[in-house]
């Protein structure tokens, strides 16, 4: 990894993500930047005031952050809209990856506006690293979230262009629903026939999966390849709770006008529910 940015609000939640991007700093021996935005949607002499103590806030933990990574960040207030600002920010600083809290979950207003951290990532320039827990050592267990195209394919390259790949276990996993299951079941058709055709059906993904991986060139990058049955949120959670990864690597597919905005997809599906770090990949420009 080559530089960093940590965008935080001075919350707890952005407490977390400041320990994480000091880690990774320290890690890599990368630049860092942490960086704040104060909303300009607010009277002028609120912003300059909000934006000078901000800047005495940071100064004043300067050695402590310096400490944590064993070199000293750049500090930046900035003022505007805040997705607009930290990705401009990230670019002017030629950021490889944003680090940011999750933010406190509230259905109703993440259902109309979206939290900050979902407006960044559906702007597709840049990986995030959504930081969900307390940074207790560096990301040894990983697990790569796979659904057979070429996005899911590039989180992972991404993930190991940045060094988080290295000295960690890697599982793949990838989920699988056969749409027949359902139909045969309401039509009465026997466990015993339902059981056949999902064994079918699983040893048919895995094969796909290995095909894929072979393709891909992603073989010496997966340690263990996990199939399960089930809608790719639902299994996602489950492989979560039973393996409890300290990072959860995966892609977005491009979209663009008013699905961008709207729609919904198994990022926004773990951003929401899964309690890890989640590394959030966009697809490569032009795809």
């Amino acid at each position: 990894m080559k530089s960093l940015m940590v965008a935080t609000d001075l919350s707890g939640r952005s407490e977390k993500a400041l320990h994480r991007a000091a880690a990774l700093a320290k890690r890599f021996a990368c630049p860092w930047t942490v960086l704040y935005v104060v909303d300009e949607d607010q009277p002028a002499a609120l912003v300059e005031q909000e934006a000078t103590q901000v800047r005495m806030m940071l100064e004043a933990r300067l050695v402590e952050l310096t400490e944590w990574a064993g070199s000293s960040p750049k500090l930046m207030v900035e003022r505007g809209d805040p997705n607009q600002r930290i990705l401009s920010a990230a670019k002017s600083q030629n950021a490889e990856l944003l680090v940011m809290g999750a933010h406190r979950k509230s259905v109703l207003r993440d259902i109309f506006v979206g939290t900050t951290v979902e407006r960044v990532l559906r702007a597709g320039q840049l990986p995030v690293l959504v930081v969900n827990q307390p940074a207790r050592g560096e990301y040894r267990d990983l697990l790569l979230a796979l659904d057979i195209s070429h996005a899911s394919a590039n989180a992972v390259n991404v993930a190991g262009t940045l060094g988080l790949l290295d000295g960690a276990v890697r599982r793949g996993v990838y989920a699988f629903s056969p749409l027949a299951k359902g139909m045969m079941q309401y039509s009465g058709v026997s466990e015993e026939r339902v059981d056949e055709f999902v064994g079918t059906e699983t040893r048919q993904a895995v094969e796909e999966l290995k095909t894929f991986l072979h393709d891909e060139r992603l073989d010496d990058r997966i340690d263990e390849q996990l199939v399960a049955v089930g809608l790719p949120g639902n299994v996602l959670q489950r492989m979560v709770d039973k393996h409890r990864p300290d990072l959860l690597v995966m892609g977005t597919r491009g979209m663009g006008g008013i699905k961008r905005a709207l729609i919904g997809s198994v990022a926004d599906y773990a951003l929401r529910e899964l309690d890890c770090d989640i590394l959030v990949v966009p697809p490569e420009t032009g795809a």
